[in-house]
């Protein structure tokens, strides 16, 4: 579930975001996000009846539960409390589709 919590942190402000979403093959790893220093916001959404493994590193190191597991209509967020600007790949046991957005600076 995404949260948003209070943070003291200042207010990330971004220029552009982009939302799109991806398709998995079934035990195949796929990179969702490119590496990106100016990352500062990303959300990840499984509106798919599957488990989907996102993975905070690059597809060579993907494995199915081996990661931050998004269930049946899970999100993970990326923000100011937890920024990761390195690639995010995902992996998942059936085919589904994994929706995202990534706000930059």
């Amino acid at each position: 579930m995404i949260n948003n919590v209070a943070s003291s942190s200042p207010i990330a402000v971004f220029d552009s975001c982009t939302h799109s979403d991806k398709s998995l093959i079934a035990n195949s790893a796929a990179e969702i996000l490119a590496a990106k220093s100016e990352r500062k916001y990303a959300a990840f959404i499984n509106n798919s009846s599957v488990e989907i493994t996102l993975i905070l590193g690059e597809t060579n190191k993907a494995a199915l539960n081996k990661g931050i597991v998004l269930k049946p209509g899970g999100s993970y967020e990326i923000n100011s409390n937890n920024l990761y600007v390195g690639a995010v790949s995902a992996i998942a046991k059936l085919g589904c589709k994994l929706i995202y957005v990534e706000c930059v600076e």
